[in-house]
């Protein structure tokens, strides 16, 4: 279900509050079901992995209403969305936390960079209003850029959206490409390089770079 995408971004599930909240646990996942609009349909939700699902089905029937996730045409859906994200929304309020970027491990190496260098990231407009700078708070140059562009931006094909942290590297090109390590926008700036935040590097290896980073950006 698409609507699961637009509510839950950039938030990270609080898996204790699931059960108080009214889920039931089967095998290590979490299902809840709520009756709605007047008993007509029954919205599944389900949460495996910490990763969200719903699914939207025709009480008469039993089969799952895809029209949910069409653009809207009339009163009838448009008054089933609105019931459906109320009631995710009240879920995302007392099960999940609010988190500054969109992908699990943009929001870990946030945390590790302002727990070693008291740095908080900067946004800005640039295209997206959630990128953000990451910027040396003694020379005021930047440290880290964090932007959410297309995966086929960066490597391959996949018109997906990522979220990358750019570092500048200066004229330092040794041991700066390979798994996970990516030149910017096919290599048009040689000075800088790209790491794709989809955990293909730890964060320990993401850290590593940031703090040559960071040195560069004290020059």
């Amino acid at each position: 279900m698409k609507l699961i995408n637009e509510v839950f971004s950039k938030c990270s599930l609080i898996e204790e509050s699931l059960i108080p909240y009214g889920f039931n646990k089967v095998d290590g996942s979490y299902f809840y079901n709520v009756s709605i609009h007047n008993g007509e349909f029954e919205l599944r939700i389900t949460i495996k992995d910490k990763n969200i699902d719903a699914k939207l089905i025709d009480s008469n029937f039993g089969d799952e209403f895809n029209q949910i996730d069409l653009p809207v045409t009339g009163s009838f859906v448009a008054s089933l969305k609105d019931e459906i994200i109320k009631i995710l929304t009240d879920i995302k309020e007392h099960c999940y936390k609010k988190e500054e970027f969109a992908f699990p491990q943009t929001n870990r190496i946030a945390s590790l960079i302002k727990e070693k260098y008291g740095i908080i990231p900067e946004r800005f407009n640039f295209g997206r209003n959630d990128n953000a700078i990451f910027r040396n708070p003694i020379s005021k140059k930047w440290v880290g850029l964090v932007l959410v562009t297309k995966k086929s931006n960066i490597i391959g094909d996949s018109e997906e959206f990522v979220e990358t942290l750019n570092m500048n590297f200066i004229k330092d090109k040794g041991n700066t490409e390979g798994k996970g390590i990516y030149r910017p926008y096919k290599g048009k700036n040689q000075y800088w390089i790209v790491v794709i935040l989809d955990d293909t590097l730890n964060d320990e290896e993401v850290m590593s770079l940031v703090d040559r980073s960071y040195q560069y950006s004290m020059k």
